[in-house]
C-alpha cells in the first residue's frame, strides 16, 4: 500500500524586532550546508549511514513460521504480514520502509542539486559529491519501486503505478503523483549512467557509493528488467574499477571456520561467534544494513521444518539454530519439528555483496548462453563459501 504521508507540515515562528529577518538568522548550533566540503559530510548523517528498515520481509518469507503463544501478542503489522493481509499497516502508522527512503531522497535531493554552487571545493570534487548523490538516490528508488511498484514487465511497465518522482528538497511540496514502473526504471538507470564516469573508485566508507558499487547495481536493475545482455556488459566493467583502497573478496569459509580463527563456526563447538558487521565486511560493495528484532533472542519467528530439511547432514548453518526446539528465555517449547535461529547478532546485510556479484554474474552468463562461465563463477562461490555447505 502506498501511503499517503508526502505531506510534511512546517511550523513557523514568526519572530518580530530582530533586525534581520528571521530566515536570514542562522539556527544556533546547526551548520548550514555552504561549503563543498559541508555537502561532502552530509553523507555522514544517520539516516544515509544507518540504513533503516524493517522486518516485514523477513516476516512475509516462505521459510518463516509462527507459534501462537509469541506471535499473537506480535505487533498488528508483523501479524497482518505473517497472513499476507492486503493491508500490513494501520492507518496510524507509517511503513519503515516508506519514512526511511523517502528521507534520504529528500536529503540526497538537497546535495545534488546545491553542491554545484558550494563555495571551497575543485569543479571535480562537486561534481564526484553530485555524482553520488544522484546515484545513491536511484539505490533508493529501486527500493521504492520493488516495495510500491509490480515487477518490472516490459510489456505493462509503462502503465503499472509506481511510486511519485521527486528531484526536489521541498519540504512544503503537498502535490505528488505516481509514476508508472517503466518511468522509475527509466530514471534509476538515467541518474547512474550519468553518475557513474564522475564517481570516484574508492570510497571512505563501504555505505558511499564508489564506481564499481553504483555500476553493479546498475547491472543489478538490467537483471530485474530482463536484459541480461546489458547487465552481463556492466558486471564485466565493476570487475575492472574494483576499489584499491580497501580489500573486496569473498571470506574462505574453509579457512576462518578454524577453532580460534577470527570470526565465524567453531567446529568442535555447537557456538557462533559474531562475523564482520556489513559495514566491515571485505564481500560488502555497498553496505546497507539494519537491527532485526527477529535474532538472535526472539521466539516471534522459526524455521519451518520443510526449510530446514534442505540443510544436509554435516551443514554448519545448522549451528545457527537450535538443536532442540528451545524458546528463548521461556518455558514453553516449540514443536519439535520448528528451530529458532540464536547467536549471530550482528544486523542483517541487504546491500550490493561481492558473493551477489558473482551470482547475478552467473545469471546473466547462463540467460546469454554461456554455461561454462556461469559454472566457473557458481564454483568460485563454492570453494570458499560452500565446501562446508556454508553459504550464507
Amino acid at each position: 500500500m502506498l501511503k499517503k504521508n508526502f505531506i510534511i507540515v512546517l511550523a513557523c515562528i514568526v519572530l518580530v524586532s530582530c533586525k534581520k529577518s528571521f530566515l536570514e538568522i542562522d539556527p544556533i548550533g546547526k551548520v548550514i550546508a555552504t561549503t563543498t566540503n559541508d555537502y561532502n559530510n552530509l553523507f555522514y548523517t544517520t539516516s544515509l549511514l544507518s540504513t533503516s528498515s524493517s522486518d516485514i520481509p523477513i516476516t512475509l518469507s516462505d521459510e518463516v513460521a509462527g507459534v501462537s503463544t509469541y506471535l499473537s501478542p506480535a505487533a498488528v503489522n508483523v501479524q497482518n504480514a505473517f497472513r499476507w493481509e492486503k493491508d500490513i499497516y494501520l492507518d496510524s502508522e507509517d511503513a519503515v520502509e516508506f519514512t526511511t527512503l523517502t528521507a534520504q531522497v529528500y536529503l540526497l535531493n538537497k546535495i545534488a542539486n546545491e553542491v554545484m554552487g558550494s563555495t571551497g571545493g575543485s569543479e571535480a570534487e562537486k561534481r564526484a559529491i553530485q555524482a553520488e548523490a544522484r546515484a545513491t538516490r536511484a539505490w533508493s528508488y529501486f527500493m521504492l519501486i520493488n516495495y510500491y511498484g509490480k515487477p518490472y514487465n516490459a510489456a505493462t511497465a509503462a502503465s503499472d503505478p509506481g511510486f511519485p518522482i521527486i528531484t526536489e528538497a521541498d519540504a512544503a511540496a503537498t502535490s505528488f503523483s505516481r509514476a508508472s514502473v517503466q518511468a522509475i526504471y527509466d530514471f534509476i538507470i538515467k541518474d547512474l549512467t550519468e553518475s557513474i564516469p564522475d564517481l570516484p573508485r574508492n570510497s571512505l566508507l563501504r555505505q558511499r557509493m564508489n564506481k564499481s558499487s553504483a555500476i553493479t547495481l546498475l547491472a543489478k536493475v538490467y537483471v530485474f528488467m530482463g536484459e541480461y545482455g546489458k547487465a552481463l556488459s556492466q558486471l564485466n566493467q565493476a570487475a575492472t574499477v574494483l576499489p584499491t583502497n580497501v580489500t573486496t573478496e569473498i571470506y574462505d569459509y574453509n579457512q576462518t571456520l578454524v577453532p580460534g580463527g577470527s570470526w565465524g563456526y567453531s567446529p568442535t563447538a555447537n557456538s557462533y561467534t559474531n562475523g564482520p558487521a556489513p559495514v566491515l565486511s571485505n564481500e560488502g560493495m555497498l553496505a546497507r544494513n539494519y537491527n532485526s528484532k527477529f535474532m538472535p533472542n526472539s521466539n516471534l519467528l522459526v524455521l519451518t521444518q520443510e526449510a530446514y530439511k534442505l540443510y544436509g547432514t554435516n551443514d554448519l548453518r545448522k549451528r545457527l539454530f537450535t538443536e532442540r526446539a528451545t524458546p528463548f528465555s521461556s518455558n514453553v517449547t516449540f514443536p519439535l519439528s520448528m528451530v529458532r535461529r540464536y547467536g549471530y547478532s550482528t544486523i542483517p546485510s541487504f546491500g550490493i555483496t561481492y558473493p551477489e556479484y558473482f551470482l547475478l554474474r552467473a545469471e546473466c552468463k547462463a540467460r546469454t548462453n554461456d554455461l561454462t562461465g556461469a559454472k566457473d563463477d557458481l564454483e568460485t562461490l563454492r570453494k570458499k563459501e560452500c565446501r562446508q555447505q556454508m553459504l550464507l
